[in-house]
């Protein structure tokens, strides 16, 4: 038992840290890879990574269905190519932390595609967290200037890749996929990773002049989202069957604080006029998202308990 608590513990450390830093790291990575090798070299490292637990852990002993690997491929397409792929493509020019906070805005994003293409019904806990989630993402994003102008098309790259993310949540329990999560993210990370790498090779630059370019920072960042991201991932696989729902996607409300402390503290990233004011209204509306219900009814049996 104290052993299986340990590794509870180190798996949310795990999330916690290595989803958050990712933000950052990808920023390194494409500041002197171009973002198709990135995710090339990011991907087919992670595919390969998880593929192997898969097996380790037995997952090859039912094999997988044609109709399955082309789910978890048409999933992959939506989550990784459209929705981190975006991502790091709008963080070229898009500090790190902003990046992290626009992609913590993908559970109010998911909560409207729920309504909209599966109709399931809103609480007014979640739409309190959508109005407010958005407000603070406005409040986040504004230069000081003009709201429009602070949409750049890197940012606007940047929500699109979240609605990738998010309307892929929203419809991937839709899509006859494996029962074995290891297994579905590395057949989606590894389709990913090599068709970035065969359209590096086809619209360039070269294999040669990546790297004869590449910064040693660069390099670190792309294997570590590789290999360290990808563990992270088997941490949160495991977590997802041992733990509560409701305590591991606290990450959302963790990551973005984080990738904030090391933009802004290591990465000496520019902090935007009302940051503060940004991301306290994100994750307060995030929080309603994820726990105003539960608060609403601790709170309503507490009052009765108490009269």
């Amino acid at each position: 038992m104290r052993g299986r608590t340990s590794l509870v513990v180190i798996s949310y450390l795990t999330i916690y840290l290595v989803w958050g830093s990712t933000y950052f790291f990808i920023r390194q990575s494409v500041a002197t890879i171009s973002p198709l090798w990135v995710m090339a070299i990011r991907w087919t490292i992670g595919g390969f990574l998880l593929l192997a637990m898969a097996v380790a852990r037995g997952a090859f002993r039912k094999v997988p269905t044609l109709r399955e690997v082309l789910s978890s491929v048409a999933l992959g397409l939506l989550l990784i190519l459209g929705g981190n792929g975006l991502i790091t493509l709008a963080e070229r020019t898009v500090d790190s932390y902003i990046a992290s906070l626009l992609a913590s805005s993908t559970p109010i994003l998911v909560a409207l595609f729920d309504a909209a293409l599966l109709r399931k019904k809103l609480t007014l806990w979640r739409i309190l967290g959508v109005v407010i989630g958005f407000v603070g993402v406005a409040v986040l994003l504004y230069n000081g200037h003009s709201i429009l102008s602070s949409f750049t098309p890197a940012v606007l790259i940047g929500l699109g890749g979240v609605l990738s993310w998010a309307l892929a949540t929203s419809l991937g329990h839709r899509f006859p996929v494996s029962g074995d999560n290891t297994l579905n993210s590395g057949i989606q990370m590894l389709f990913v990773g090599v068709l970035s790498l065969v359209a590096g090779l086809i619209l360039g630059p070269s294999p040669a002049q990546v790297l004869s370019s590449v910064s040693g920072a660069s390099l670190f960042g792309v294997l570590y989202l590789g290999v360290v991201g990808s563990l992270a991932f088997a941490a949160y696989t495991y977590l997802v069957a041992v733990e509560p729902a409701e305590r591991v996607v606290s990450y959302a409300l963790v990551n973005p604080l984080i990738a904030l402390v090391i933009g802004l503290g290591l990465g000496g990233e520019t902090s935007t006029p009302y940051l503060a004011y940004g991301v306290v209204l994100a994750i307060i509306g995030l929080g309603f998202m994820l726990y105003g219900e539960r608060l609403f009814q601790w709170a309503r049996r507490r009052t009765k308990s108490e009269t």
